[in-house]
């Protein structure tokens, strides 16, 4: 079973985990320096996604879904 999971790991322990963090940073830069990235702390990826989706849209970003596959995948492999 993987240690980090999209449905259970919240986004403060992703980001408080270097090699999480830098996975998310290298799939979605543009969150680096958001403003809401602290406020998602305490929740999941799952729960976020309806949040992130209209942020990314905002941004003008079109290849969210693709980028959320790719982390999962990431956070999969993780042991």
């Amino acid at each position: 079973m993987a240690k980090y999971s999209f449905e259970e790991t919240t986004i403060g322990e992703l980001l408080d985990n270097p090699k999480t963090a830098e996975f998310l940073f290298e799939l979605v830069p543009e969150a680096k320096d958001h403003p809401m990235l602290e406020i998602g702390r305490p929740f999941t990826l799952e729960q976020a996604l309806p949040f992130i989706e209209t942020i990314a849209d905002s941004m003008g970003i079109t290849n969210t879904a693709e980028r959320i596959e790719d982390f999962k995948q990431k956070l999969s492999e993780l042991e």
